[in-house]
Formats: structure tokens, C-alpha cells, sequence
């Protein structure tokens, strides 16, 4: 047997999306001699980092640029070409604002579609100096691996929603025993996890935090009545939210909530509808909420949520209500 031979026979399948991306900027850094190859993720006018090999410009996996302003998004909407040897030769390009600020001399790009056509984000490369045109004909080679890049991404989503029922079933250990709603150690578990799908998929996420003033109520009427108003106001919140969210009672009278796959609009009409059920029930809840930072720490942002509610407390002071 051959090196060669040898070394084909020790390869390995990619065990998933993060790990294939990897490998493929490097190689493609290498084969194309690109200073910076990297995937992205395009949600809300952000342009995301997921995964960047870079050697001259400073950008980070993490990293959060302006979609509009991309030379990639104007590439897709201008349906042009995707590969530019030289930048300055195309009028529009030269002038796009994302080229200049980064000296960019030559310009690879291509979107990463679902199935379904849904824009996931881009693989693109670029470097300060133009490349020879040949370098065109590495089209067809780029286009299978987007394809195949775009192919074990959604089989990795699919699987993420799998794992995600699987954790859910776990309630024996998880499950907080008044309410009915998962625990703390449940919900350090899910903030954990879901942070590095965050980062991984470039996946939307925001937290809420709700705070029951609760020692009138137990000086008035007693614990019982003040386990009576958790579990009551625990099965509101459940009926509000969708079976995808995450939500834990945290401690005796804080619970939290993560809204997957939610951005700020969403997020605005979620604690629209917190806040009328909220008001309705007559309960007296302190409300914070902060949306997930790509490249930052989950837990950051539930810290964030709990301080924009002590924040909220401070400027609403809770009372009983009757």
C-alpha cells in the first residue's frame, strides 16, 4: 500500500457542520492562496462569522458585519459573478464601501442555500492583491463544496432538533417539583448547550427573566397561597410561549426564559404579550430581557436579562395587588 493509499484509507467522515468548515477554509486558504476564507450567517441584516481562516485582516469567528453592506450581498442581489480576480476591474465593486475599508484586491463568494432556498449565509474568500483570472475556473469545484457543506449543515439542524426533544424527555432529574417547569440544573444544562449551538449555526436566541413579589402575599396569606400563585402564573407563561422555548424556575421566585430562534422583533411582541398576561393576572412581576450577542456567552446575556430586571424593579417598586 502506497503513502497515499495509506492516508485515504485513515480518512474520517466530518462528525459535523463546525468541524467540516474547518477544514474546508483551510484547505481552501491553502489551494487558493487566499489571505481569508470564512462562512457566514446572514439573519437580520447581520452578517455572522462563523468560521474564518485568516492571515492579513483581523476578523474573527464571532465577528458581526453589516450584511447590506457586504461586497456578498451585493454580489447576490446583482446575481453577478461570484468569482472576482479583480476587484478594481468591476466599477461597482471597487466603489462598494467593504472593499475599501478592508483593501480588497480579489473576491470570492457564494451563497450557502437550504433546501428550500432559505439564504443560510455565504462561503467567501478574499485578499488584498488580484488574483490571475484563471482562477475562475475553480468555479465548478467551489459549487460542490457549498453543496456539500449546505448538505451536512441541514443534516446537523435535523439532528439539533432531535437532541433537543431527547433533553426535554430527561424530566425525572430536571423538573422543578411545584411547577411543573424545569430546574436550575436544567436550566445551566440548556444555557450550556445552546450556547454553542449559537455559535455553531449562527442560531437567534434572547432570554427573560420574571421576578414575583412575593412576601406580601406570604406574610398576608401564608406559603400555601404563595405556592398557589407560582404554579398559576408558571401554567400562564407555559400556555404563552411556544413548545420550543426553554423555560426554568431558576429560584423561589425567579423564571427564566429562553426564546430560541428569536430576534428582536420577536422579541418585542413576546413581552408585549408577557407584559398584557401579566397585567391581567394581577400578579406583580419584575420583567427583564436581553437578546443573545452572537459570539458571546449565553449566560452573559441571562445576566444581562437579570440585570435589565433588577433595573426595571428599581424604577417600578412592586406592591401587592389584590
Amino acid at each position: 500500500m502506497t503513502s497515499s493509499e495509506s492516508t485515504s484509507f485513515l480518512l474520517q467522515p466530518f462528525p459535523n457542520f463546525y468541524t467540516a468548515t474547518s477544514t474546508v477554509l483551510k484547505f481552501l486558504q491553502s489551494y487558493l492562496s487566499f489571505d481569508l476564507c470564512m462562512v457566514t450567517h446572514v439573519k437580520a441584516q447581520q452578517w455572522v462569522v462563523l468560521d474564518v481562516e485568516d492571515r492579513h485582516y483581523g476578523i474573527e469567528s464571532g465577528r458581526v458585519l453589516p450584511w447590506s453592506e457586504s461586497l456578498c450581498c451585493q454580489i447576490l442581489a446583482e446575481r453577478s459573478t461570484s468569482v472576482v480576480p479583480d476587484i478594481s476591474a468591476i466599477a461597482q465593486y471597487a466603489d462598494n464601501p467593504f472593499c475599501q475599508k478592508f483593501n480588497i484586491g480579489a473576491y470570492i463568494s457564494l451563497p450557502l442555500r437550504h433546501s428550500n432556498g432559505e439564504l443560510f449565509g455565504t462561503l467567501c474568500a478574499f485578499h488584498p492583491t488580484t488574483k490571475p483570472a484563471s482562477i475562475a475556473a475553480q468555479r465548478p469545484l467551489l459549487n460542490v463544496i457549498v453543496q456539500l457543506l449546505v448538505s451536512l449543515l441541514e443534516s446537523d439542524l435535523k439532528l439539533m432538533e432531535q437532541k433537543r426533544k431527547g433533553e426535554r424527555s430527561q424530566l425525572s432529574s430536571w423538573q422543578d417539583p411545584l411547577t411543573g417547569l424545569y430546574n436550575r440544573d436544567a436550566w445551566l444544562h440548556f444555557l450550556n448547550v445552546e450556547d454553542g449551538r449559537c455559535k455553531r449555526y449562527g442560531r437567534e436566541a434572547s432570554i427573560i427573566t420574571l421576578e414575583f413579589e412575593l412576601t406580601p402575599i406570604n406574610q398576608a396569606e401564608g406559603k400555601a397561597k404563595v405556592d398557589q400563585w407560582i404554579k398559576q402564573m408558571s401554567q400562564l407563561l407555559k400556555d404563552v410561549l411556544r413548545e420550543q422555548d426553554i423555560i426554568a424556575r431558576v429560584s423561589g421566585n425567579e423564571i427564566a426564559i429562553i426564546a430560541l430562534e428569536t430576534e428582536a422583533e420577536r422579541l418585542g411582541g413576546l413581552i408585549e404579550r408577557l407584559q398584557v398576561l401579566i397585567g391581567e393576572s394581577h400578579f406583580n412581576v419584575a420583567l427583564g430581557c436581553a437578546i443573545h450577542t452572537p459570539g458571546a456567552e449565553l449566560s452573559d446575556s441571562w445576566h444581562r436579562a437579570q440585570t435589565s430586571m433588577h433595573m426595571w424593579k428599581r424604577h417600578n417598586p412592586m406592591t401587592l395587588t389584590a
